[in-house]
């Protein structure tokens, strides 16, 4: 008899749990997808509004461009006490921490090949000791 009632409660908390996950699942999908009413009707007023005469069109700005204002260095050199002290940059460097392509697109073709031999090893050398080799 113990042991029936343990296997129910065991059931009961199985079940339980599925229905919570979904519920879960079916919140998130809410979530995901935006559905609300308010945010249906945020944006068919806002379709309208571009759509309607009176809308003028703008110059998009980007939030990204703020971050990046930071002023770009600059090397001067002074010229010589005989001339009114003018100085010129002599480079610009950019503060860019950002960069649009990965560091290894700009190596050498051979430092790339001797990388990729050295992976290609390792990864005979894990298949052959029989370990699962993750990539």
């Amino acid at each position: 008899m113990h042991m029936v009632l343990q296997a129910a409660a065991k059931t009961d908390e199985v079940l339980k749990a599925k229905v919570a996950k979904r519920e879960e699942e079916a919140r998130m999908k809410l979530e995901d997808e935006g559905t609300s009413l308010e945010e249906q009707v945020r944006r068919i007023k806002d379709i309208e509004a571009i759509e309607s005469d009176s809308f003028v069109p703008q110059a998009f700005k980007s939030s990204r461009d703020d971050i990046k204002a930071e002023p770009a260095e600059v090397k001067e050199e002074s010229r010589g006490a005989d001339y009114q002290d003018v100085s010129f940059p002599l480079s610009i460097v950019y503060n860019d921490s950002d960069p649009l392509a990965h560091p290894s697109l700009f190596m050498d073709k051979e430092r790339a090949e001797e990388l990729w031999h050295n992976r290609l090893i390792l990864l005979r050398q894990e298949r052959l000791m029989g370990s699962p080799v993750t990539l």
